[in-house]
């Protein structure tokens, strides 16, 4: 029954790691799974709306 349907991208989830603050608190980090550092924004963002970013998501070195 025609063609079995393939994935739209054949990118795969990076590790991202995004440095934040909330309040007047210490600096933390957190790693977050995205295809993209703009995704990794949107699911940190999402996922931790009190935080504050500090900088861009910096991918994990080893996967």
């Amino acid at each position: 029954m025609g063609r079995p349907v393939q994935p739209m991208t054949t990118m795969s989830m990076r590790r991202w790691t995004i440095r934040y603050r909330i309040g007047t608190s210490p600096y933390h980090s957190r790693i977050v799974e995205a295809l993209s550092q703009a995704d990794a924004h949107k699911v940190f963002d999402a996922e931790m709306p009190g935080a504050q970013r500090c900088g861009s998501a910096q991918p994990v070195g080893n996967r």
